[in-house]
């Protein structure tokens, strides 16, 4: 068991590697600029802390550019690299923390409890015929994901610039890991986040409906690559 669960994450490394292999052979987009203005907190309670990054995307070329991008939302760096949204990194005064997440997205316990009431009652009531259920909510998905997908294409006009803010919760543990790594987020040391924006285009290909994708093929001002913003100190402190 313990070779099997080795394997897999050596096959999921490798794979993250091959994806991250093929940006790095392209110089980091220079049409863009990613700059980090500010993260804010507040504390609804003990154990929870708030936190509301605020970045600006630029268009710093003459010309109108596209790109595939939800920019209302946030992931870990070590998490799904085929994520079309920013991803940030967190460092310990300079040490990179490589743990899956200290980020929880803002929830409403009311909404997820009725949408949890809901795929109960739809199991129940299709119980008699699971796989045609799940074929069905297959499909859905997959129309929801491609939908998604052309809705995140962003136009900037040239020199256009726009600011967005992510908000997130941290339950404030200390203690973080990511397979065999482990951390522990010291409370007097300094903590700093920056970001870290994969344009994508060919790799959401497989995630498309086939009219999407030919929209998307056809869109000859969407761009590929990477870019990264400054770094900010992000408040982990009691």
């Amino acid at each position: 068991m313990q070779f099997n669960g080795t394997l897999e994450m050596n096959v999921r490394f490798l794979s993250i590697a091959l994806f991250l292999f093929s940006f790095c052979l392209q110089a980091q987009t220079e049409e863009i600029e990613l700059v980090l203005d500010s993260i804010q907190y507040k504390d609804p309670s003990a154990n929870s802390r708030v936190f509301t990054i605020h970045y600006r995307i630029k268009n710093k070329t003459a010309a109108p550019i596209s790109f595939i991008l939800n920019p209302n939302a946030i992931r870990s760096n070590v998490s799904s690299a085929l994520a079309w949204m920013p991803s940030y990194r967190l460092y310990q005064d300079t040490i990179r923390i490589d743990a899956e997440s200290i980020s929880s997205p803002l929830t409403n316990d009311k909404k997820n409890k009725e949408f949890i009431d809901k795929m109960q009652q739809e199991l129940q009531d299709n119980k008699g015929n699971l796989e045609a259920y799940y074929l069905k909510k297959e499909k859905e998905n997959r129309e929801t994901t491609s939908k998604n997908i052309l809705n995140s294409i962003l136009t900037f006009e040239p020199h256009e610039s726009r600011s967005y803010a992510v908000t997130f919760n941290w339950d404030k543990n200390r203690y973080v890991t990511h397979y065999e790594n482990e951390y522990y987020l010291d409370e007097k040391t300094p903590h700093y986040m920056d970001l870290v924006v994969i344009l994508l285009k060919d790799e959401l290909y497989a995630r498309l409906l086939p009219e999407d994708k030919l929209k998307i093929e056809a869109n000859a001002t969407i761009l590929r690559g990477w870019f990264q913003s400054n770094k900010v100190e992000i408040n982990l402190k009691e």
